[in-house]
């Protein structure tokens, strides 16, 4: 897939949103900056903004049809680890090293709970995430572990039936109340919508319209009945019509992406812009609470405000710099020699499993 240059600017937007939404919104109301109150005014608009994790998800799902069709397991893991690990551990140090000193019991974290942070798998093993906002991650990897399974499979050239097929299946297990179940609900319809956009964009059809359709369907079921449980028990109202509207608005702006404008269109700063959001989401949240729990007040949060977005940005900035391009060799080189010589052993092992069935198939 060839960089979308307007695909870079909503990303970002996106992750601006969620920032304001956690620091006008979300961390005042659960507590975790203690030393303001909301603004009504602000909170009006910003209390949306956990949305734009939901537009995360559209694009997880556009991103990956593209780089998983017609490659190899080992090179869709390298190519995944890469994009998600080498970062999110350096955001996970800083934010942990933060909390050594600001955490203030709130916010405070422990050696192991480090450690096992590291994993990126730490809910599953029963071990706080060292950041809230690591939530999301379990969802990516999930999605990320399904579309391996394919690979694995040998499905590689497969992958459009089967996603869209997706949202079809989803819609059967909500009508028989089985959205529970792995990849049948939840906030899989936006991956599902963004992995269809992506095959809309390179072979539409009735089929790819049907499930596009069924997945906007689905999207604004979930969206406009899980309102964030927390704030509305604090007396935070939302408008659902407004919702539907912004879930609209983003399948809106990757129709935009698929036409012929969209794909052209060429915007400055758009390759730092795209680059900065994966690390400003994994620093802006506990990093931003820690900071403004400790130096903002009434008095003097509109000079704050600016200046610990301004902290969270040039430290997403230096880890996307530093790390992700600078490092971009040593991290491929070592994920490659340790998750992609596993991955490529496993594929040796499975390429062997046609053959065995076809030797027992045989007659005597």
């Amino acid at each position: 897939m060839n960089r979308v240059e307007p695909l870079d600017y909503g990303r970002f937007l996106a992750a601006i949103t969620v920032l304001a939404y956690h620091y006008l919104v979300n961390g005042i109301h659960n507590g975790k900056i203690d030393s303001l109150a909301p603004e009504p005014a602000l909170v009006a608009f910003a209390k949306y903004g956990y949305l734009g994790v939901e537009f995360f998800f559209m694009i997880s799902g556009y991103v990956i049809f593209f780089s998983a069709r017609g490659k190899r397991a080992s090179e869709f893991v390298v190519s995944r680890a890469l994009r998600l690990y080498p970062a999110f551990w350096v955001a996970m140090l800083c934010t942990a090293a933060v909390a050594v000193f600001l955490g203030d019991g709130r916010m405070d974290v422990t050696p192991a709970q480090v450690l096992v942070n590291l994993t990126m798998f730490s809910r599953a093993l029963g071990v706080p995430f060292v950041d809230g906002v690591y939530w999301t991650l379990q969802f990516e990897l999930a999605f990320y572990l399904a579309v391996l399974v394919l690979l694995l499979a040998g499905l590689q050239d497969r992958l459009e039936p089967i996603f869209l097929l997706w949202p079809f299946a989803m819609a059967v297990a909500l009508a028989l109340g089985l959205s529970e179940l792995p990849y049948l609900g939840g906030h899989f319809p936006f991956f599902a919508a963004g992995a269809v956009l992506a095959i809309q964009k390179t072979r539409p059809t009735r089929y790819s319209v049907a499930a596009l359709l069924l997945c906007g369907a689905l999207c604004v079921l979930f969206a406009v009945r899980n309102l964030p449980a927390g704030l509305v028990a604090d007396g935070v109202s939302y408008s659902r019509a407004l919702i539907a509207a912004i879930v609209c608005a983003q399948f809106a702006f990757f129709l935009f992406l698929n036409s012929r404008l969209g794909s052209r269109l060429r915007l400055p700063g758009s390759r730092l812009a795209g680059g900065l959001t994966y690390p400003l989401y994994l620093v802006h949240a506990h990093i931003g609470y820690m900071l403004l729990s400790r130096f903002a007040t009434e008095e003097n949060k509109a000079l704050v405000y600016p200046a610990v977005i301004v902290v969270v940005l040039a430290l997403a900035c230096a880890i996307h710099l530093g790390v992700e391009r600078r490092g971009a060799a040593f991290w491929r080189g070592a994920i490659d020699a340790s998750l992609g010589s596993a991955t490529r052993w496993l594929e040796r092992r499975l390429a062997g499993v046609p053959r065995l069935m076809a030797r027992l198939r045989r007659p005597a």
